[in-house]
C-alpha cells in the first residue's frame, strides 16, 4: 500500500532517527515509520544517538529523555549543535511542563507524551516535521533566487558585455578594494557603483555619491572633509562631510578626473590612513569608507601630461571596471527600452505598452552617443507625447531622427517597412505623422527620392513626369499662400512658365 501524501521524505537520504532506550517502544515506532516508507535508524542511549548525527545528520529525531546515560536535554542540545536544520521531536512517558517549557525554548519541534495513541502522534508529528523542512527549503530557494534576481536589479541588459561587468562586480563586491568604474558619459557608472556596494558586505551601510565636476574645487574640500564652526564666512555651524557621512559604507566619487591636483593631494591623504582634518579644525578624524571612483577621462594619460597624481591613480584603481559604449551593446536595447518605457509611464500616469517595431529598429540602428542616459531621455520624452499604447515614430523627438537620418542617408528608405509606408500616406497630409526620417535630410533630391519611394512602394503605379510637376507647383501654391511671383521664383522658373505649367482644375 503507497503512504499517505506527505508522508515520504524528501530525499531518499533523509532519515529519521529514534533515540529510545525501550526496545519495545523502539521497535514499534521502527516498524510503523518504515512501514510507510521512511528510513529509520534507532538508537538506544545518548552515547550512540551523538555517533549517529555526527556521521549522518537526520532530518528528524525523537528523543527520549530519559536513557541510561541522559536524563535530562543535554542531548537535545547537542543534537541542535551538530544537527541545527533538524526537526527534534521530545519523547516523554509523563507530562513535564518545566520540560516542555525548556525544550520549546530551546527549538523543539514538537513534543510528543508516550500514552496509548503514541504512534498515531508519531507519524502526524513525522509527517508534519517533513512537510515543515519542506516548505523552509522551498522559502530558502525561493530567497535565494530572488537575492540572485535581484542583486543586479540595477543593471539592465544581458550582453556578453555586461555580464563581464556582472561577473567582475561578483568578484570584487566583498573586497575592501578601491574600484576605478571607467567608460564614457552615459554608460551608468554610478549604477555600477551602488551594485558594487548593494551585493557587498556594506550593503546595509550609507552610500554617499558626489560629482567632482559638479561642485567648484573651492567647495569640493568642505563637502568631501566637513568644516568647523567660523571655518569661514557663513560657517555658522559644525558640518560633517561626505568621508564621515560614509562611514561604514561607501563613498563614490564620479568625475574623479575633474577634481584638481591640490585636492588629489589631500584625498591621497585620506585614503592613506583614513584620517583627515575638517576645514578650520585641529584634530584628527577617521573616516572608513571604501571609495569607488568613475570617469570618463583617460586618467592614465593624465598621469603622463602631469594632470592626475600617479600615486593618487594607482591607489583608487586597485580594482578597474571597464563599461562599454551603447553601441556595442544592441541586444541590451529592447531591455533597456522596455525598462525605461515601463518607469516613463508610471511617473507619467500612462498606460504604454512598449514601442513600434520601427522605433525599436531605429535604435537598435543608433549609435548613442549619448549612452544609456541618451536612450533614457529619448524614451522618456516620447512617453509624455505619446498618445497610444504604443511609442511610435510621430513621439520620437525630431533633432533625434534628424541626426540618426544624417548618419545613414543610403539606408533610409530600406529601413522603411510596409507599415510604416502606409502610416505615412495615410495620416501625414492630416499632420498625423511626421515626415519619416527620409525627409528630414537636408538635400531635396533625398526627400524627394523618399517621399516618392513612400507613395509608389511597387511598381503597380508610377507617377507620371506632368504629375510630379503639378504636385510641385501645388506643394509651392500652398505653402506659399498662393503668391504666383514668390512660388515661380522659388521653384527656378518665370511667372509666364508657372501660369503654362500650372495643373488645371479637377
Amino acid at each position: 500500500m503507497p503512504p499517505p501524501q506527505g508522508q515520504l521524505p524528501r530525499r531518499e537520504t533523509d532519515c529519521v532517527l529514534i533515540v529510545e532506550d525501550d526496545p519495545a517502544t523502539s521497535a514499534r515506532i521502527h516498524r510503523e515509520l518504515s512501514k510507510v516508507g521512511y528510513r529509520v535508524v534507532a538508537v538506544p542511549t545518548a552515547w550512540q544517538a551523538e555517533q549517529q548525527v555526527r556521521s549522518e545528520a537526520p532530518a528528524v529525531a525523537l528523543l527520549d529523555l530519559s536513557l541510561p546515560d541522559s536524563n535530562d536535554l543535554s542531548l537535545f542540545h547537542k543534537i541542535r549543535a551538530l544537527a541545527p536544520q533538524a526537526k527534534l521531536v521530545i519523547m516523554t512517558a509523563m507530562d513535564d511542563l518545566d520540560v516542555v517549557i525548556s525544550a520549546t525554548q530551546a527549538g523543539a519541534f514538537d513534543f510528543i507524551t508516550k500514552s496509548p495513541d503514541v504512534m498515531q502522534r508519531v507519524q502526524v508529528t513525522v509527517r508534519n516535521a517533513f512537510d515543515s523542512l519542506e516548505q523552509a527549503e522551498q522559502v530558502a530557494e525561493l530567497a535565494s533566487s530572488l537575492r540572485q534576481r535581484d542583486r543586479f536589479s540595477r543593471i539592465i541588459g544581458q550582453s556578453r558585455a555586461m555580464d563581464e561587468v556582472k561577473a567582475a562586480i561578483d568578484k570584487l563586491a566583498p573586497s575592501r578594494v578601491n574600484v576605478l568604474i571607467t567608460g564614457p558619459s552615459g554608460t551608468g557608472k554610478e549604477v555600477v557603483a551602488r551594485s558594487i556596494h548593494e551585493v557587498g558586505p556594506r550593503a546595509s551601510q550609507p552610500f554617499v555619491a558626489v560629482n567632482c565636476a559638479g561642485i567648484p574645487d573651492t567647495l569640493l574640500e568642505s563637502e568631501l572633509f566637513g568644516y568647523e564652526r567660523g571655518a569661514f564666512t557663513g560657517a555658522v555651524q559644525r558640518k560633517l562631510g561626505k568621508f564621515e557621512a560614509a562611514h561604514s559604507g561607501t563613498l563614490f566619487l564620479d568625475e574623479i578626473g575633474e577634481m584638481s591636483l591640490s585636492l588629489q593631494a589631500k584625498l591621497l591623504r585620506v585614503l592613506q590612513d583614513g584620517r583627515f582634518e575638517r576645514l578650520g579644525g585641529n584634530h584628527e578624524v577617521q573616516a572608513d569608507a571604501r571609495i569607488v571612483c568613475a570617469t570618463n577621462r583617460d586618467l592614465l594619460g593624465m598621469v603622463k601630461q602631469g594632470s592626475f597624481r600617479e600615486d593618487l591613480y594607482y591607489r583608487i584603481a586597485v580594482f578597474s571596471v571597464q563599461l562599454p559604449p551603447l553601441s556595442t551593446r544592441a541586444d541590451d536595447i529592447p531591455l533597456l527600452t522596455d525598462h525605461f518605457v515601463r518607469a516613463a509611464a508610471r511617473e507619467e500616469n500612462k498606460v504604454i505598452v512598449g514601442v513600434s517595431p520601427e522605433v525599436m529598429r531605429l535604435f537598435q540602428q543608433y549609435t548613442w552617443p549619448g549612452n544609456v542616459r541618451q536612450l533614457q531621455n529619448v524614451v522618456s520624452r516620447a512617453t509624455v507625447v505619446c498618445t497610444t499604447q504604443e511609442i511610435s515614430l510621430r513621439d520620437l523627438p525630431e533633432s533625434f531622427v534628424q541626426e540618426w537620418q544624417a548618419a545613414r542617408p543610403a539606408e533610409v528608405m530600406s529601413e522603411a517597412t510596409p507599415r510604416a509606408m502606409r502610416a505615412v500616406r495615410a495620416g501625414v497630409a492630416e499632420g498625423q505623422v511626421p515626415l519619416p526620417v527620409g525627409l528630414y535630410s537636408s538635400s531635396v533630391d533625398e526627400r524627394l527620392d523618399a517621399a516618392l519611394e513612400l507613395a509608389f512602394p511597387d511598381d503597380a503605379v508610377l507617377p507620371l513626369a506632368r504629375d510630379l510637376e503639378a504636385a510641385g507647383i501645388r506643394l509651392g501654391l500652398k505653402r506659399l499662400d498662393n503668391n504666383m511671383l514668390l512660388t515661380a521664383k522659388r521653384m527656378g522658373i518665370s511667372r509666364a512658365t508657372l501660369y503654362r505649367r500650372m495643373p488645371l482644375p479637377d
